[in-house]
Parts: C-alpha cells; sequence; structure tokens
C-alpha cells in the first residue's frame, strides 16, 4: 500500500488518500476483502492527522468502496473491484479531468478528439509493435 502525498498538491490531502486507495484497490494491491490499516495506522504510514486518515476512510465507505464491520475493521468491498469498476470510475474521471483541462486551456472539443484519436493510433501502433 505504497504511495505519496503530495502536501504541496491543491488536492486536499484526505482526496489524496482517498485516491491512493482507490488506485490500489484498482489495481488489485488491495482486493475485496483485504482488511485496510486502522486509521491510525494510516495515520501514521501517511503522516497525517488522525482526523485526516479517519476523512478520507469515511469518504471511501460513503462511495461503496470499503465497508467496516464493526469491532473488525474495515475492508475492501466485496464488490469494490470484481468488475473493474473502481479502475473504469478512476479512467472516466482522469479522462473528465482531461476535457476540463482542454476546456480550460480553450482546446476545442473537435481537437481534442482529433488528438485523443492521434494518441489512440500511436498506442495501437506501439502495442502492434510490442513495445
Amino acid at each position: 500500500m505504497d504511495f505519496d502525498l503530495d502536501p504541496g498538491s491543491p488536492v486536499p490531502i484526505y482526496q489524496q488518500l482517498v485516491l491512493g486507495l482507490r488506485r490500489q484497490i484498482a489495481i488489485g494491491a488491495l482486493r475485496p476483502g483485504d482488511r485496510l490499516p486502522t486509521v491510525r495506522e494510516l495515520a501514521v504510514r501517511h503522516r497525517v492527522n488522525r482526523n485526516t486518515a479517519a476523512r478520507a476512510v469515511q469518504e471511501l465507505e460513503a462511495r461503496g468502496v470499503v465497508r467496516t464491520r464493526v469491532g473488525q475493521g474495515t475492508f475492501v468491498a466485496d464488490d469494490a473491484e470484481g468488475n473493474g469498476a473502481e479502475r473504469d470510475t478512476l479512467f472516466d474521471e482522469a479522462l473528465d479531468r482531461l476535457v476540463a483541462d482542454g476546456d480550460a486551456l480553450g482546446v476545442p472539443r473537435r481537437e481534442m478528439a482529433d488528438r485523443l484519436a492521434a494518441r489512440q493510433r500511436r498506442l495501437a501502433r506501439a502495442a502492434k509493435e510490442g513495445r
């Protein structure tokens, strides 16, 4: 469960924790049924305030990514990865951010689509060549 937090980022630390844990689930480093570290362990491991770690866990619970069992701990939800939903959600969010950034830079949507298609062709060529 190694990922770094960036204290200089404009993204709040608890959201970085949420994203880091979601990525761990998406890549299979944390699997459905795995127990998460306690809030205290998360806080110590990532050198954050315990309330920040607790807020991250609450956010994950609200999203249905983890489930807390009273007296047992917090576990990755059984359906968190089963169909790749977390991976798909994270990827869709990344695409949404890409489009929002393009909009903010004034890149027309048609140009974004054309450039994305060009990238896709390059990726397909590289995959075909085994790169």
